[in-house]
């Protein structure tokens, strides 16, 4: 074992008895009590390049006094056991996605299932618009190498303001074979299965066969809540994650829930508090003067919106990283910036998650 200090990792002398260890990407302050700043050159000495028994000899110490400041260290995921560089094979291309996984992980071993169980999932992405095609972009430049892409459409040229991958030569190509292509341009190893169709419960059942890690919806026909309610039923089924993908109205855009089938509340949950709080007295409602109305939206607010649904996924993929939005959804206001949260619970009247519910567990 050659200990190193994670490339993440700043270390701050705050007082003389106090040593902190700032972890950048997590904001994560580790801090302890010293008598003198020994501990501080041994700390700044972790270069990978010594054994313990060497970095005991050079500092004066014994393996005794040594090994439980390394074994703490390691323990809070401060130290790397081994260089990044030389343990994974595509390092310089996934240089950064290794080095904030290192800052979740408490170990090299860690570190090493982390990625390899990020690069080793399936993920189905339903609806390559404005949303599921920056989601697929997110994942592929975060190491993710195995996708199921469902889509029905051809790209259009209003497609093009808004949605990553395509370009004025994809127009009238199925989008499935033009995001493929975009997707392979960036990792020639990654495996895609490409399925033109639309969505419906009979195509989800086609999939039972696969080794499913993930979904995300991305689906907006017939409607948001009818994909949302076929995904969740199919995901409940087999006990797949997966993560409502978010959409957009006017100024405002969605950021939808993760569920974690079993450990949060799934998407009947949602839609039961949704229904109790909107009731409204229908004599009092008008009829929409225009029926094929279109809202609003541009590609920086896809993407961004994109950009934290693939955070969540990659949390989720991880398998150790606990993702943010489970029990919750948040909306983001692009006039002022800001995000609102909206929490859920799981219901124990819920009819698939609830004790007496038809996929609890």
């Amino acid at each position: 074992m050659m200990p190193k200090l994670n490339s993440t990792v700043s270390v701050v002398k705050i007082s003389d008895t106090i040593l902190e260890f700032f972890k950048t990407n997590t904001r994560q302050q580790v801090r302890i009590k010293v008598e003198d700043d020994s501990i501080l050159k041994i700390v700044c000495g972790l270069d990978g390049l010594k054994s313990i028994a060497e970095i005991a000899k050079e500092n004066a110490v014994s393996l005794d006094e040594l090994n439980p400041l390394l074994n703490f260290l390691s323990s809070k995921g401060i130290l790397a056991n081994a260089s990044p560089k030389e343990a994974f094979d595509e390092y310089e291309k996934f240089r950064r996605t290794i080095h904030f996984l290192e800052d979740f992980s408490v170990s090299h071993d860690h570190l090493v299932h982390l990625w390899q169980n990020i690069q080793n999932a399936q993920v189905l992405i339903v609806g390559l618009g404005a949303v599921g095609s920056w989601v697929a972009a997110n994942l592929v430049q975060s190491g993710v190498r195995n996708f199921i892409l469902l889509d029905p459409d051809k790209v259009e040229l209003s497609n093009l303001h808004r949605q990553f991958g395509y370009g004025e030569s994809d127009i009238g190509r199925r989008k499935v074979d033009a995001l493929a292509e975009r997707l392979h341009d960036f990792n020639h190893e990654i495996k895609v299965t490409k399925v033109c169709e639309m969505l419906d419960a009979d195509i989800l059942d086609s999939f039972n066969d696969e080794k499913i890690d993930l979904i995300i919806n991305c689906a907006d026909q017939p409607n948001v809540d009818t994909t949302s309610l076929w995904v969740g039923e199919y995901s409940m089924k087999r006990g797949i994650p997966h993560i409502v993908g978010g959409g957009y109205n006017l100024h405002l855009s969605l950021i939808g829930q993760s569920v974690i089938p079993g450990s949060s509340a799934c998407v009947k949950c949602f839609q039961k508090q949704l229904e109790e709080e909107n009731t409204i007295d229908i004599n009092r409602v008008k009829k929409l003067a225009v029926s094929n109305r279109k809202v609003g939206s541009f590609g920086p607010m896809c993407s961004i919106i994109a950009s934290m649904i693939g955070m969540e996924a990659i949390k989720i993929l991880s398998e150790d990283i606990t993702p943010a939005n489970i029990n919750r959804r948040g909306e983001f206001d692009i006039y002022s910036m800001d995000v609102t949260y909206k929490i859920f619970v799981r219901r124990e009247d819920c009819e698939w998650c609830g004790h007496e519910g038809q996929y609890y567990h």
